[in-house]
């Protein structure tokens, strides 16, 4: 009997240490997001949740369409009036600005919607920018709308596809939205980062209502509520 239960100790540890590992959940991104930069965050709430993330980066339009399939969790699409009648959102996790990039040719500030009369600018179709940008679409500026990741956005916007792109950029460093265009082979020479952002969108964790996943939102709500420190600390870090 003494010999049997040496044997099965090791077992009987590993099934413990199985069952208590954290849970993966699939959590769906745009495939723009900057995710060496946000994956700290998602990480640390991951783990104050006891929860790990299966990350996939798709096309803002597809990772709507999971979503309200019930298929993942998502994280960075932006809540609005029709979106919050079918889907629960998180709260705030951080807030992001939306940046403005121009050819340095264009001789003109941008520091309002106002400032983007008669250009183009190239949006990623299913983000929301808020309503002031949204309402501005067409009556004051031309929508391009483009896909693909942040380096082939800015190579389009280089190519002359837009005369500007906006950018979500995770904190108010202008300095590091410069180094990830430098990173993603755009030209500092040639493109510009406008002084301050047009607008702010909170990024939020976001569920159909009748997902499975849902359960999972009060979880999130209560990690953030103890993480607000942490959470500002790895969004200022430049490492």
């Amino acid at each position: 009997m003494r010999r049997r239960a040496v044997v099965l100790a090791p077992l009987l540890g590993l099934l413990t240490r199985a069952k208590a590992a954290p849970s993966s959940y699939p959590l769906a991104l745009p495939e723009g997001i900057n995710l060496p930069r946000i994956k700290p965050v998602l990480d640390l709430i991951g783990k104050q949740a006891e929860l790990t993330w299966d990350y996939q980066l798709v096309p803002v339009t597809r990772m709507l369409a999971m979503v309200e399939n019930g298929w993942t969790l998502g994280f960075g699409a932006g809540r609005s009036s029709v979106r919050s009648s079918r889907l629960l959102f998180s709260d705030e996790v951080f807030t992001s600005g939306l940046w403005p990039i121009a050819r340095t040719e264009l001789d003109r500030e941008l520091r309002s919607v106002d400032d983007l009369k008669d250009l183009r600018v190239c949006l990623v179709r299913g983000l929301d920018y808020g309503r002031v940008l949204e309402d501005a679409k067409g009556a004051v500026y031309a929508a391009e709308y483009v896909s693909g990741d942040f380096r082939t956005r800015v190579r389009q916007l280089m190519a002359g596809r837009c005369d500007v792109l906006l950018a979500n950029h995770f904190n108010a460093d202008a300095g590091a939205l410069r180094q990830r265009i430098a990173e993603s082979g755009g030209s500092l020479d040639r493109l510009k980062v406008s002084a301050a952002p047009l607008g702010n969108l909170a990024e939020r964790f976001v569920t159909a209502k009748a997902s499975s996943f849902s359960t999972l939102l009060p979880v999130i709500d209560q990690v953030l509520k103890g993480s607000r420190k942490e959470i500002a600390q790895l969004l200022a870090s430049r490492e």
